[in-house]
């Protein structure tokens, strides 16, 4: 096939032009492969539906732009920077799906053309055959060679620049044995990044044991942690292996350390100086070789301030830290996820949603996700089973979404006519027809996403009340 494509009379005038002849283009939507077409300077001139289709794309937006600002591809990007073909490098896709990349340089008479990529979806069984046998085969390329980035953290399903840096972070910081200190608010996905962080790392085959410092009564967590001896106070039967114990020689993972009593985080820093502990009514001391990651979604520097939370183990915690983004900062990634999920829950439960409105995706994106991917994920849980038609529309989301709509329904915020506004200037809009329309606070924050203490303020702020 990419014979006849590079081959192809017209291939010259398609790198040269936005749109490719009526033929070329009908003949490549027939094809089962994605089709990527690269001008000599990087610029995206074609695609092909089914590129489109896997990579979640549509061709207006991403034609005349840069390759690697639509896609962080690392097969594309070596074939273009060495003008050399790539063939049968397998990544994992960031929402998830197993994709196997031949990029083919297009050299003539005039030099170098292009670039013409070519991508298959491949079920996991295949995906392991691949990976095992051709993966970075044709090339030298160190950065191809390594690519564990989407492969370690492939249940991060994003585009967003912002989160691809923390990914390139965490992946740097996961080659050395600091502790790193994971924020963000809950739902971001700060387990999956501690995860990746431990498979990526020297200790992937040793153990990686998660403790959630705020469900565990206090009264238990230092027997948890630590573990205890027979008899060590009633009802210690038998000898009991804590956490630390039991991830030996792999990453110990604090979730929620931020709830942490002050009197259990004098043990957790005598730890991290010592490399040691005693078990609850042990007098022995057990060596540990433990690594340290945690994960908050508070403010850590606030509770140092207010004395809830040690200064000294905050410093040993933060020695590398990372912010994951918020949903709501990552509109783009709302039709990726929506793609992953009704992927995710077809096969689960039988449904026969295939798509979601453009509409709804709208509202989806303009929602401020106080739960984050967590909460998107148990609406698309809730659509499956309940949408009757293969695709979601508006009448299908609960009512604190599908009053969203209704609220930006009611008139354009800025007509083409008006100049710009400032960010408060629509704040103010909003908030005032929002509570035209609906008369309360409480109405008005569940149709705006906000609390009714929130939308009280802002009224207040604006002299509304």
């Amino acid at each position: 096939m990419m014979s006849m494509i590079t081959n192809y009379k017209g291939f010259n005038r398609v790198t040269s032009i936005v749109k490719p002849e009526q033929q070329f283009k009908a003949l490549f939507d027939q094809f089962e492969e994605g089709i990527l077409i690269v001008d000599h300077t990087g610029k995206i001139v074609y695609a092909n539906k089914k590129y489109a289709d896997i990579f979640s794309v549509n061709f207006n937006d991403i034609v005349r732009k840069k390759f690697n600002k639509v896609t962080h591809d690392e097969a594309l990007d070596f074939a273009f920077r060495n003008k050399t073909k790539v063939l049968g490098s397998l990544r994992f896709e960031q929402f998830c799906k197993n994709i196997k990349v031949s990029v083919y340089p297009v050299i003539n008479e005039n030099g170098f053309e292009g670039l013409v990529a070519l991508y298959s979806l491949l079920s996991k069984e295949r995906a392991q055959i691949v990976g095992d046998s051709t993966f970075n085969k044709n090339n030298s390329c160190d950065d191809l060679k390594n690519n564990t980035l989407n492969k370690k953290f492939d249940n991060i399903i994003t585009k967003n620049k912002d989160m691809y840096t923390i990914m390139k972070s965490a992946k740097k910081a996961a080659k050395v044995s600091s502790t790193v200190l994971i924020r963000g608010e809950s739902g971001t996905g700060k387990e999956l990044i501690a995860k990746g962080i431990h498979n990526l790392s020297p200790r992937k085959n040793k153990p990686f044991i998660k403790v959630n410092c705020g469900a565990i009564p206090e009264h238990l967590l230092e027997s948890e942690l630590f573990g205890h001896e027979k008899g060590a106070f009633t009802g210690a039967v038998a000898t009991k292996i804590g956490k630390f114990e039991r991830a030996q020689g792999g990453t110990l993972f604090l979730d929620e350390i931020g709830d942490m009593p002050v009197h259990m985080q004098v043990k957790i820093l005598r730890v991290l100086q010592e490399k040691e502990f005693e078990r609850v009514g042990g007098t022995k001391s057990i060596k540990c070789d433990v690594r340290i990651l945690s994960a908050t979604h508070k403010n850590l520097e606030e509770l140092v301030n207010q004395g809830q939370f040690r200064q000294d183990l905050f410093y040993r915690l933060n020695v590398i830290s990372l912010t994951l983004v918020p949903l709501r900062n990552r509109p783009e990634d709302i039709p990726l996820l929506l793609n992953h999920f009704i992927n995710s829950y077809q096969k689960k439960m039988d449904s026969q949603v295939k798509s979601v409105s453009k509409k709804v995706i709208n509202v989806l994106q303009n929602y401020t996700w106080p739960g984050n991917v967590r909460e998107l994920k148990n609406l698309m849980e809730r659509l499956m089973v309940m949408t009757e038609s293969e695709q979601i529309e508006i009448e299908d989301l609960p009512s604190h979404l599908s009053k969203l709509y209704k609220v930006n329904s009611i008139s354009p915020i800025c007509s083409t006519e008006e100049s710009f506004k400032t960010l408060e200037e629509y704040e103010k809009e909003i908030i005032f027809k929002a509570l035209q329309k609906f008369k309360s606070f409480n109405a008005t924050g569940k149709a705006l996403g906000i609390t009714h203490k929130t939308v009280a303020a802002k009224a207040r702020k604006y002299g509304f009340i």
